[in-house]
């Protein structure tokens, strides 16, 4: 019989044209950023332990792999914990984490935000260490706990570039698993499994690598022409795709199974959708590469915008001839009304880069303002808002006073 996979493997619908093509051109932009670097073990090293700095995109490969379920959310401040279940290090031990300005968020394949996320949601997270300026963000282990740590220094990689659901992890990687079938399984609370081994990829950085036993059970759902059916539906030698969750004993247990492409690009577009309805409300978030300001008042501000939006966000915005920018925090929270007072600009230039690196859209663009505020500097982060109707924002993601400033600064988790 198969065994059963643990947590602490060796970290080892039909969609119209337009569509595809933008969630072709998304996955090719997340892949490429986050391409595997091949180097020797001092540069390993390097990367492993690189500092973020404002304003400087970091380098193909930095930071370490982290996987675990979703049991914290703070998706205003863009914060949370996951919960790593496995006894290979401190059974149920959280890694708090904050999501860089330019870290990217993905839910069934599709741009999403922490909000998107359900709790307990198995997550792929690749994690660096804090920028600079921003070491008591989260809370640190203990020396005492980072000596009973096997992983020891990288219990300090906190800060996320990328987050992922399992769908999105393994698709994003060509990576699918094949059905073996359905058993019975064992052990003291013997629960029903689905019998799985890997299809496409043969190797998966962080991923399962190996035939695994996935607990199933009615809460599963099981997806197929876009509904959802029976488990009988499931039979031996289909490729799925499957999100996971915390299973007992160490187990993972499913919380979706998608028997057919056309299910997971319906669930895909549904997320695609909400993505679009989020950002066009908040803005695209960038940050400040240049100003060059005017005798008379004014300037010009050119600003870089971060990756791993959806294209057509992109496209909406470098059609404008006349676009508003405001001023955000690191969270890529605004100040009240950021509407109201956002500032006017007119579009002087478009720039797009090729092969950009990770956290980068390649995508820049350099505006005349009338008005300059303390916040367009260079490094600093800034929304674009392009020709999308107005929405007034829920009052409490507003920053309103520097009261909220301070206290959004650190990450207090129960």
């Amino acid at each position: 019989m198969t065994q059963p996979v643990k947590r602490n493997d060796d970290h080892a619908a039909a969609v119209p044209a337009t569509t595809n093509k933008f969630r072709q051109l998304l996955a090719a932009t997340v892949l490429a950023c986050l391409a595997p670097v091949h180097a020797d073990e001092a540069g390993d090293k390097s990367l492993r332990g690189h500092v973020p700095k404002a304003g400087v995109f970091p380098p193909s490969g930095a930071g370490v792999h982290f996987d675990g379920d979703l049991v914290i959310s703070d998706p205003i401040n863009r914060r949370g914990g996951l919960r790593r279940g496995d006894g290979s290090s401190e059974p149920g031990r959280r890694r708090y984490f904050a999501m860089l300005p330019y870290g990217m968020v993905r839910y069934h394949g599709a741009p999403a935000d922490l909000r998107d996320i359900p709790p307990d949601t198995h997550l792929h997270a690749r994690l660096l260490l804090p920028p600079e300026g921003e070491e008591k963000t989260l809370p640190s282990p203990t020396d005492g706990k980072s000596k009973r740590n096997p992983n020891g220094q990288q219990s300090q990689h906190n800060h996320a570039i990328l987050l992922e659901d399992d769908a999105s992890f393994y698709s994003r990687q060509g990576r699918s698993w094949k059905v073996i079938g359905i058993e019975q399984g064992g052990g003291p609370a013997p629960r029903l499994k689905l019998s799985v081994e890997p299809a496409g990829a043969a190797t998966v950085e962080g991923g399962i690598n190996k035939p695994a036993l996935f607990d199933i059970d009615e809460a599963t759902r099981i997806w197929k022409d876009r509904q959802l059916v029976g488990r009988d539906r499931i039979a031996a030698g289909q490729e799925v795709q499957v999100n996971l969750t915390w299973g007992p004993f160490d187990s993972l247990a499913t919380t979706d199974v998608w028997l057919d492409q056309a299910s997971l690009d319906a669930c895909r577009e549904i997320q695609r959708q909400r993505h679009l309805r989020l950002i066009r409300s908040r803005f695209l978030p960038g940050w400040v590469d240049e100003v060059k300001n005017f005798d008379t008042g004014g300037g010009e501000v050119t600003v870089t915008l971060f990756g791993g939006m959806d294209p057509q966000l992109y496209q909406d915005l470098r059609g404008a001839k006349n676009l508003r920018m405001c001023d955000a925090a690191i969270t890529l929270r605004t100040w009240g009304y950021h509407q109201e007072y956002a500032v006017q600009s007119e579009t002087l230039g478009w720039k797009e880069t090729e092969n950009p690196p990770p956290g980068s859209s390649g995508r820049q663009v350099r505006m005349k303002v009338a008005q300059m505020l303390d916040g367009f500097r260079p490094g600093r982060v800034v929304r674009l808002k392009g020709p999308w109707p107005y929405v007034l924002l829920p009052h409490d993601e507003w920053l309103m006073e520097p009261e909220n400033l301070e206290r959004a600064s650190k990450f207090n988790p129960p």
